[in-house]
């Protein structure tokens, strides 16, 4: 737990580098934002993440709203990870199939973490390269599947009509995901 725990603050500690790095002139209209938040037809739940994130003042570019975006998908599925890993869920799922499922959404989350991580760090380049844009998609997609696979896994194990106690994370991170795609999209255009 307290490597995660110096993980977390590690990660806080760069997401706060981001903060800082975009300087504030050239900021990218409110129109832009919105517009990218209408197309991903999750308008409400991204004017609230993205377009009132306090960087998006000084974001430039659609390099720096991915890594708004990216960076809150993180936090969120480092959030849903402690979960995961915390005490409580251990007690309240300590049925030999319920702790099977457990470790399968730990490592899983532990994927995405990892994957969206990675993603950020790609992002930061700003590179214009083909191939770096499609690695943030690959990235941001892997991280994706892996918190999907932890929704799949405790359908398929349990069988039963109880909602999955980590949907929280998941519908989350499925709607930043969209956003995250037409992100790309328009840094592919």
């Amino acid at each position: 737990m307290a490597t995660m725990l110096k993980k977390h603050i590690n990660f806080l500690s760069s997401l706060l580098l981001v903060l800082f790095a975009f300087p504030k002139s050239n900021a990218m209209p409110t129109k832009d934002v919105y517009s990218l938040c209408k197309e991903s037809s999750e308008v409400d739940f991204c004017m609230k993440n993205i377009g009132s994130d306090k960087r998006i003042v000084a974001a430039r570019d659609f390099y720096d709203i991915f890594l708004i975006a990216v960076s809150r998908t993180q936090i969120i599925v480092d959030t849903g990870l402690l979960v995961i890993s915390g005490e409580d869920t251990r007690k309240n799922y300590n049925e030999p199939f319920e702790k099977n499922w457990v470790a399968v959404c730990e490592e899983k989350y532990k994927i995405a973490v990892n994957s969206f991580q990675k993603a950020r760090v790609v992002g930061e380049k700003k590179s214009k390269s083909l191939t770096d844009r499609m690695e943030m998609s690959q990235l941001t997609e892997a991280g994706f599947e892996a918190v999907l696979d932890c929704q799949d896994e405790w359908t398929k194990i349990l069988e039963h009509e109880q909602a999955c106690p980590f949907s929280y994370w998941y519908h989350k991170v499925r709607k930043l995901v969209k956003i995250t795609r037409v992100i790309v999209k328009r840094l592919n255009a």
